[in-house]
């Protein structure tokens, strides 16, 4: 007859795991990959890169997705912050997975 130990709480083999947590040597791993494979970090870790073109236009790639869109404010989720482009007659020109680009009169970026 097996014992089961009474003080350790049983557990499913198809329960879910914890989830893992972000440790602090992310970024020393992206930077010895990207030495190895001739890329920037930012690829490999992707970073939000972001491109401004004077005051009427601003393009960010690698960001996660549009949290909020109006004429005045777009606020953009990325993997490590949030931006907000507040300005007026804000439109989205384009968006795809991997980048978007807003046009208008911007007036300023603020990144939370």
């Amino acid at each position: 007859m097996l014992r089961k130990d009474r003080n350790k709480p049983s557990v499913h083999k198809h329960s879910k795991k914890p989830a893992a947590k972000p440790s602090m040597c992310e970024p020393a791993i992206a930077e010895r990959i990207s030495r190895k494979l001739n890329m920037t970090e930012d690829i490999i870790a992707k970073a939000p890169i972001i491109t401004g073109y004077g005051r009427h236009r601003f393009c960010v790639e690698n960001y996660r997705n549009i949290i909020e869109y109006t004429e005045c404010l777009i606020r953009i989720q990325t993997k490590t912050c949030r931006i907000h482009i507040l300005g007026e007659k804000l439109i989205i020109a384009y968006f795809r997975e991997d980048g978007m680009c807003v046009t208008g009169n911007i007036n300023s970026i603020e990144y939370h």
